[in-house]
């Protein structure tokens, strides 16, 4: 063959030969992520990555599965060149196509893109890495405190990787939680996966909270005032209140009344508590005179809850002013109704002067009471947590025919200023003037409906009453507390988590008994779902310890049935002690409510 002529096949196969390996090299498959402004990562590039030399089949993330190095590692460790190290290690010792992780996190909270997420990562336990993005934080948090900045970093960067690939809470986890063969990634940092509080920071992290926009309002009686008490001029006036009766000033709404020249205020109406709030909880309360105004006070709590003709005699108007909680089974709303119905039998007026809903105004939870369970505690067919404030509700009750032989009165609601239905009571400005004693602030209200139902089987189990966070927790003698806070995060809840607490009531279940269980932290008021929770601590008891808590206190399921409005959540329940069995029942008339309660909206 002529010389020539073979120096130029070889040339030809030689450039054939190339491009040829430059076609496969071109045809690896990198996902290059597009990040938001706010979360600075250090791309392959720019930390000296060498391109993967070959490949293995592809994946698609629906998991993000968090590990540490399992090293100590010092703060002035050059971690480029520990980012190189580890990827010639990895191919070289180890055979794996590239880092066995996704992104890196070094101690100061720097991002580091390492194995291209496109292709699974590589363990050295028996869990299968398909599907899972893996984020390495590096150090050994066994023995290392994670600082915050990597904490930091490490909850943007899940938020940004669960929103890119839509994965669920519930696959956010720790290596550990898909192997027993380690304790990665280190207790110190596992804790706030075990807790639930990271997965709670990475949802505020792409919910951030709306900046809380408080206004001044003006309640009712306020209102009365500014208008000169118009509607009571020329009429003896009733006043049914407690001590949530007052104006901004925390002025009693029966002294503005009493001093006002335009107002013949003749004789007042105590509810549960009292006028002045000095009975307890179902403590009976007689016919007495107040002492600094000298006029009758007739309890509407005792044998006699709805005011009779005698009681009337001396009055032409009555005037409703007491602060509700937002929850059917707390009696103020009970003793409104019955106040509406003596009036419209006894041809009096009815005034009321409107106040916040301490739950907002768009919330409704619970079904409506059923025919059999209506009672003082499920006074109307409404549902348990009914969005409405009270001259709403009262309205409502007046022209949907839900008093008692639907009859009706002459009702009159002066309403509020400045307050509109997306307002919690922080929001407003006013003062909280506690309700009663178990619901001593703003934001009581809330754990009254996460616990308040699970708690009238008050035989066994503490729901903080008797100390001094009521409503705040769920606990027993024979609860391991760290299990079941570790139980109850589990179940990934929106605005809600739960922590472990050891205490011992002054009164009242476990009374001078140390006591396990949880405290709940409510930390978005908006997303969490009230009522269903007390029903998943009572499906955990069943989860860890094979124990039925509401079949314990047989003794109080007609009182339990009797707040709930029906016996078939408590039936529906028992048969698998599964909180889903439960929801569509409980959540049944919550639209069509919805629905008929916006007619009677008195605010925006």
């Amino acid at each position: 063959m002529n010389p020539l002529i073979r120096i130029l096949g070889l040339f030809i196969s030689s450039i054939l030969l190339f491009a040829c390996s430059a076609n496969i090299s071109n045809n690896i498959n990198i996902s290059e992520l597009d990040y938001p402004g706010d979360l600075k990562v250090i791309t392959r590039a720019d930390w000296g990555w060498k391109p993967l030399e070959r490949v293995i089949p592809q994946h698609h993330i629906n998991k993000i599965t968090i590990h540490h190095g399992g090293e100590e590692f010092a703060e002035d460790k050059d971690m480029i060149q520990y980012l190189r190290n580890l990827q010639s290690w990895s191919r070289s010792e180890k055979k794996w196509i590239d880092i066995p992780y996704h992104f890196m996190i070094d101690l100061k909270g720097n991002i580091y893109e390492a194995r291209p997420i496109n292709y699974p990562g590589d363990t050295n336990t028996e869990y299968d890495v398909t599907g899972h993005a893996l984020i390495c934080v590096v150090g050994n948090y066994e023995d290392q405190k994670l600082s915050e900045a990597s904490l930091k970093s490490l909850v943007k960067l899940t938020a940004f990787l669960k929103q890119k690939y839509h994965v669920e809470l519930k696959d956010i986890k720790g290596h550990k939680d898909y192997s027993n063969q380690t304790v990665c990634p280190g207790k110190d940092l596992y804790k706030y996966l075990a807790d639930g509080s990271f997965l709670k920071m990475v949802e505020s992290e792409l919910n951030p909270a709306k900046e809380i926009i408080s206004s001044k309002v003006k309640t009712g009686i306020e209102v009365l005032r500014d208008r000169n008490f118009d509607i009571l001029k020329g009429k003896r006036v009733g006043l049914v209140t407690n001590p949530t009766g007052v104006d901004s000033k925390l002025k009693s709404t029966i002294d503005i009344l009493f001093e006002a020249k335009e107002v013949n205020l003749t004789a007042l109406y105590g509810p549960e508590h009292g006028v002045r709030g000095n009975y307890s909880a179902g403590e009976q309360v007689d016919y007495y005179i107040d002492d600094a105004t000298k006029l009758p006070v007739y309890s509407l709590y005792g044998k006699t809850r709805k005011p009779n003709s005698d009681m009337l005699k001396d009055v032409d108007v009555l005037v409703f002013d007491i602060q509700d909680i937002g929850s059917r089974s707390y009696t103020y709303i009970s003793t409104m109704g019955l106040v509406m119905e003596a009036a419209a039998e006894n041809d009096k007026e009815v005034v009321i002067l409107d106040r916040p809903n301490p739950l907002g105004g768009n919330r409704i939870e619970g079904n409506i009471v059923e025919d059999g369970y209506f009672s003082f505690v499920s006074q109307f067919a409404i549902p348990y947590i009914h969005g409405l404030t009270v001259g709403e509700l009262a309205t409502l009750l007046n022209e949907e025919g839900l008093l008692t032989n639907r009859v009706k009165c002459k009702l009159s609601v002066v309403p509020m200023e400045g307050w509109t239905r997306d307002m919690y009571f922080e929001q407003t400005k006013l003062p909280w003037v506690l309700t009663s004693p178990h619901i001593p602030h703003k934001f009581s209200p809330f754990y009254y409906a996460i616990s308040g139902i699970l708690g009238e089987l008050n035989g066994v189990l503490s729901i903080g009453v008797g100390y001094t966070i009521p409503f705040q927790t769920f606990a027993t003698e024979w609860i391991n507390a760290e299990e079941l806070a570790n139980k109850m995060n589990s179940y990934n809840f929106d605005g809600v988590i739960f922590r472990p607490i050891t205490y011992k009531p002054y009164y009242g279940f476990g009374k001078d008994k140390m006591l396990h269980g949880v405290e709940v932290y409510i930390t978005d008021y908006s997303n969490v779902n009230l009522i269903p929770i007390q029903f998943y601590f009572a499906q955990a008891v069943n989860e860890l310890y094979g124990r039925n808590i509401i079949s314990e206190n047989e003794g109080r399921f007609d009182m339990f049935d009797k707040v709930l409005g029906s016996g078939k959540i408590r039936e529906l329940f028992m048969q698998n002690l599964r909180v889903d069995d439960i929801l569509p029942y409980l959540n049944k008339d919550v639209e069509n409510f919805r629905t008929i309660s916006k007619k009677y909206y008195l605010y925006k």
